[in-house]
């Protein structure tokens, strides 16, 4: 099943966050196909958690960005190895998982370095007609267990070997020559040469095929501290084995690229690509290893799938909203800027709500509504309509808004009562919370304007705070580019809004031809916001352009 995300507005407001619940619970019972996931742009407010809280809702998954990053990627479960590891056993996971390099990694899982396939290659041929392990000693332990072979004496409790390979095929007499104490002999079931061997004595004797010597030819080997080894590989696959019988660690590249989960696939993409290992090692939070991203998973990126509620501008919408694959708009404010590769289901309807859209649904093709979707959706309505009150509230509005207040058996009045206290509280809220916890932003040609909104029955708390929040308005205008950036304060029972501004607020006067007193522009019956102000407040910028 492929994954949709069912996402509102950034900055959420209750309807945002209630539709996108809503419609996920409704896509998923009538299509099987995929699995959709609610999700919120931003942090909810005060209102949005009350709703959720009292219809024993969970939260929506928090998405801060749409842009593809490597948690999302569906790696693998990685192959590594320890550093104590043969080479010959790393090889071997190579071979098993068709794969170019094996990561090397501490008890923790935590990446020391890497083998590759063509390091190992390349020691291989330059190590062609090498008989000499001075170099690269080679533990006793690894080598038995790449001989898959058995230890007959270790007087000495020998732990590694450097001498030179000598293969006992010549006359004892011209071996006795060239050998010396640090040597490693590898023969079959010439024992002679075995014998003189001893003389010396060397270091090892390794028997191949399977042979095992007499038992005063060990007892001789003992006798002098000779390491005599067993194995069932012939002697020519034997002196091979010996050279993958190094540390793995004795390979290892300690300088690779990583990349963390939190990563954009953009980035890592370009390390990918510059990388001479051809992928890169993917690290969790605590640097462990938790896969290797190759060139193949570059291939198979797939965008993420998402469905907009609530909105359809690209300045509302999540970061990263141009790499997404936007399936749906489910909506019912003005059409914006999003535009898209392919024709898409986008549903916009001039009500009250995105919520009530979604309730609809379920109405037109007979789903089955739990009590929780009831109560987000029917929240929803209430919240983003003010109780039924705003001039944005249609007939189909109130209609399912009773229709669900009844499945529910709860009263519309009381709940639109509970829900303005909630939204109400601000208490231990900064400036930039207050002013962009419900936040819309929206462009006309070149002017940027942004609207934060709080509803609230009393505006004197915030007349105790109105010079932080001002001077906060201007700064964060500065910073963000805003033509217009404004507070509006709305108490939906007074029906009148109170508007605080930083920018061009000539735009505020000519739109609502009102002037501004004591800092504040006081609108009677603009509640609003996608309606009452924001239309007007459109229609005179665009009026200026032409």
């Amino acid at each position: 099943m492929e994954r949709v995300i069912v996402i509102g507005h950034k900055n959420p407001d209750s309807d945002s966050v209630c539709s996108a619940i809503g419609y996920a619970f409704f896509k998923n019972s009538v299509d099987r196909k995929n699995l959709y996931v609610p999700a919120r742009a931003g942090e909810l407010n005060s209102e949005t958690r009350f709703i959720l809280e009292k219809f024993q809702v969970e939260e929506p998954e928090l998405v801060e960005t749409l842009r593809l990053r490597l948690r999302d990627l569906e790696l693998k479960p990685p192959v590594s190895s320890s550093p104590a590891a043969s080479v010959k056993e790393v090889v071997d996971l190579m071979k098993e998982h068709e794969i170019r390099l094996i990561p090397l990694v501490d008890e923790e899982g935590k990446p020391l370095g890497i083998v590759t396939q063509a390091k190992v290659a390349r020691e291989l041929v330059e190590g062609l007609g090498r008989r000499d392990l001075a170099s690269n000693p080679v533990e006793v332990m690894l080598l038995c267990r790449v001989l898959e072979g058995k230890v007959l004496s270790n007087s000495r409790r020998r732990k590694t070997l450097e001498g030179r390979i000598f293969v006992g095929a010549r006359k004892p007499e011209t071996l006795l020559k060239s050998m010396g104490r640090k040597d490693i002999l590898l023969v079959g079931d010439r024992f002679d040469i075995v014998k003189a061997a001893l003389s010396i004595p060397i270091a090892a004797v390794i028997f191949t095929g399977g042979v095992n010597p007499p038992q005063d030819l060990l007892q001789e080997a003992k006798e002098r501290g000779v390491l005599v080894l067993t194995t069932r590989y012939d002697t020519l696959t034997t002196a091979k084995l010996i050279e993958l019988s190094r540390p793995a660690s004795s390979l290892m590249k300690r300088d690779f690229p990583t990349a963390f989960l939190d990563e954009p696939m953009e980035e890592i993409k370009d390390k990918v690509l510059t990388s001479r290992m051809r992928g890169v090692l993917a690290l969790d939070y605590d640097g462990r290893l938790v896969g290797v991203v190759t060139r193949t998973d570059l291939i198979n990126l797939k965008a993420k799938k998402v469905i907009l509620v609530d909105h359809n501008e690209a300045s509302q919408a999540a970061d990263g909203i141009e790499e997404a694959d936007i399936l749906e708009v489910i909506d019912h404010h003005r059409i914006g800027e999003i535009s898209t590769l392919k024709p898409i289901y986008f549903y916009v309807e001039p009500i009250g709500s995105t919520s009530t859209i979604v309730a609809d649904f379920f109405a037109q093709r007979r789903v089955a509504m739990p009590r929780e979707i009831a109560g987000v959706l029917l929240a929803g309505i209430i919240s983003d309509t003010m109780n039924l009150t705003l001039s944005t509230t249609t007939s189909k509005d109130r209609r399912v808004a009773r229709r669900l207040a009844s499945l529910l058996k709860i009263d519309i009045s009381t709940l639109a009562q509970q829900l303005l206290k909630a939204a109400s509280d601000l208490e231990g809220l900064s400036p930039e919370e207050i002013i962009f916890r419900d936040f819309k932003e929206y462009n006309f040609g070149k002017k940027k304007v942004g609207i934060g909104q709080v509803i609230i029955p009393d505006f004197s708390p915030l007349y105790d705070r109105e010079g932080e929040i001002k001077k906060a308005l201007e700064e964060n205008r500065q910073k963000g580019g805003y033509t217009l950036l404004a507070l509006m304060l709305t108490d939906p029972l007074r029906k009148v809004s109170e508007v605080w501004a930083a920018g061009e607020k000539g735009l505020i006067r000519q739109a609502f031809r009102v002037d501004e007193r004591e800092g504040r522009f006081v609108l009677k019956n603009i509640l609003s916001r996608k309606k009452d102000f924001i239309t007007r407040l459109g229609e005179t910028i665009i009026r200026g352009m032409l």
